[in-house]
């Protein structure tokens, strides 16, 4: 097993080279700049991954493991019940919020590099798979497009974390603070699983299709 002192050069030039890449993109970040960074000599990119382009591999992998893993916990299993499914999407919002906005150098990379990390892929089908089950059960109203549901509140997700210097600029919002964060949580699901309109229009539309 690694001595503490691999991990910790290692994980140094992650954390440095998401930051590099997520400031100057894949191509304007420099290995020399990501060691100096790390504090260490550029021959332990070399070493521990190979290549630059190995480097950005492991960072984008990273996505997955810091960003979604707890997420796609909640997804792992279908609702139970109506309750428990809107249990669930609230729960879903503020894991993907808190990790997207805690790992944010990671998600910059992502979407700079438009990379797909299979994790995504698989968050996204989860996801709209969890929907779906909602639907058959009742919990979703059956005129519903889960898969589009499903890209709004990823996107919408996002973009929350992308703009946040603009956000807390503009608006003097801290997006740290606990009390705005579950606020932001509560309305966004408030919107998607109850929407504008009342249910009764709602129903009427489902009924016509």
């Amino acid at each position: 097993m690694p001595d503490a002192k691999v991990l910790s050069t290692r994980a140094r030039l992650l954390a440095s080279g998401a930051a590099v890449f997520a400031e100057k993109g894949y191509e304007g970040g420099s290995t020399r700049e990501i060691c100096q960074r790390a504090d260490t000599s550029i021959n332990m990119v070399h070493h521990y991954f190979g290549t630059k382009a190995n480097l950005l591999e492991a960072i984008i992998d990273q996505f997955g493991v810091q960003v979604l893993a707890l997420p796609m916990k909640l997804l792992a299993t279908p609702p139970k019940s109506r309750d428990d499914f809107i249990s669930r999407i609230e729960l879903l919002f503020h894991a993907t919020l808190e990790a997207c906005l805690e790992h944010r150098p990671l998600l910059m990379v992502v979407v700079r590099e438009q990379a797909a990390p299979p994790a995504l892929g698989e968050y996204i089908e989860n996801f709209t798979r969890f929907l779906t089950e909602g639907k058959h059960r009742g919990f979703v109203r059956k005129g519903l497009d889960t898969t589009m549901i499903t890209g709004a509140i990823i996107d919408r997700i996002i973009s929350q974390v992308l703009h946040r210097p603009s956000i807390e600029g503009v608006y003097g919002i801290d997006m740290s603070d606990p009390k705005y964060l579950m606020h932001w949580c509560t309305s966004n699901v408030d919107l998607y699983v109850h929407g504008m309109v009342p249910a009764t229009d709602l129903e009427a539309k489902d009924n016509l299709t």
